[in-house]
């Protein structure tokens, strides 16, 4: 997988879904809370969540609450039944509700009983002219004496409440699941908006490559022809090079010609063309084994161009192979001889991995357990900058698969 096909890709999916689900939830939070009504989100909230000052100086809404539960249970105890009054006073605390435990109902009436007891106590000799009388003081702990009673029993919930919980759940579950539909869809929607083109017909090559050599041919005084090692472009010869910078003529991995090597077999021949105007250049292709197992990928994309007019003019590609058994990628970076001369843009490019000055032939990509033949074929470039081998306009990469031993 190249950089820009593989790992860019994914990533502007997977952050595109995330901020997605953020403003969503945002939405629907601003949804809830600005046009709900505030009766229909408190509807049925425990008296737990009330305000209540922990000190009891300052009596407060739950300290209130629970007076009138505790003047509700003492008139049933007073009628002669302390065991429905019971049962009422815990279902409006919340007990039978499942929304407090035993234990918090009575630290709830504890903490009332105090907030009465001390504001009756600043009252003085008029104790029933605040928000508690000494009847609400001594029913709080006539409530209070009975819970302690029963803290350590298990609350029996309604059938009801459970029924009610449990469509709650249900319902909760299915929305749950419309919203991962909805996500999956979006997903499946931008990764066929980032999908790669599909590459053209006559991609696929014949299974036997026919390697293409450039060769000198140099006639002697004696009539006798002598094959020599490969070409150099003309333009290579002439072109300027930057003062107090002399590179190689080519890379360390110069163009050859192929040769056999044996216990090797291959598995995939493929082919792509890049031509000038293709300013999104991004070829990939799939590398499967004899079993159809997926074994890596190889394919082609623009690493850099000269953005001075529309379309941009690309002086050099990215060739890269990724080996499933590496789980990364092999990069070399094809360059015009225009860009391979030019020290700011090889020291750029060199990053992206082993340069190679593009021209007619044959280089390697090779992993651990592949070995990539790359043939540069109807190469053509246009002048740039006084340079005749400028950018490129057009040209074929064929590559060859080999399985190694």
């Amino acid at each position: 997988m190249s950089d820009a096909s593989g790992f860019n890709r994914w990533f502007i999916v997977t952050v595109a879904v995330v901020v997605g689900f953020l403003i969503g939830l945002a939405f629907a939070v601003y949804l809830v809370y600005a046009w709900v009504p505030a009766n229909v989100i408190l509807r049925d909230a425990p008296p737990l969540f009330l305000r209540f000052d922990p000190s009891g100086q300052r009596p407060d809404y739950r300290d209130v609450y629970v007076a009138r539960v505790a003047n509700r249970y003492a008139q049933g105890v007073q009628a002669g039944q302390p065991d429905p009054a019971l049962t009422q006073a815990q279902q409006a605390l919340g007990v039978t509700t499942g929304d407090t435990t035993p234990i918090e109902a009575l630290q709830m009436a504890r903490s009332a009983e105090q907030a009465a007891r001390n504001e009756n106590a600043r009252e003085g000799g008029d104790p029933d002219q605040g928000w508690f009388t000494l009847a609400d003081q001594n029913n709080l702990t006539l409530l209070a004496e009975r819970l302690e009673q029963v803290k350590d029993q298990p609350a029996t919930i309604a059938q009801s409440v459970l029924e009610a919980r449990r469509n709650a759940a249900l319902l909760g579950a299915l929305l749950l699941l419309l919203w991962i539909g909805i996500l999956t869809f979006l997903l499946l929607f931008v990764a066929n908006v980032f999908r790669p083109a599909a590459p053209p017909a006559g991609a696929e090559a014949a299974a036997s490559p026919q390697p293409t050599a450039v060769v000198n041919v140099n006639v002697g005084g004696d009539g006798q022809v002598a094959t020599g090692a490969p070409a150099v472009p003309q333009a290579a010869a002439v072109a300027p090079t930057e003062p107090g910078v002399v590179p190689p003529l080519y890379s360390p991995s110069p163009v050859r010609v192929s040769s056999p090597v044996p216990g090797e077999s291959l598995i995939g021949t493929f082919l792509t063309v890049y031509e000038h105007g293709n300013e999104q250049f991004d070829e990939g292709f799939q590398i499967s084994a004899a079993t159809g197992e997926l074994i890596g990928e190889c394919g082609a994309s623009v690493a850099d161009r000269v953005s001075l007019t529309s379309p941009s003019r690309v002086t050099a590609l990215t060739v890269w192979v990724f080996d499933k058994n590496d789980f990364q990628s092999t990069n070399k970076v094809l360059l015009t001889p225009y860009a391979y001369r030019n020290n700011v843009m090889r020291t750029k490019l060199a990053e992206r991995g082993d340069l190679v000055q593009a021209r007619p032939g044959i280089f390697e990509v090779n992993t651990s357990t592949l070995r990539v033949e790359v043939e540069v074929r109807n190469l053509q470039m246009l002048p740039l900058d006084s340079d005749p081998d400028g950018y490129f306009q057009r040209l074929e990469l064929e590559f060859r698969v080999y399985k190694r031993p």
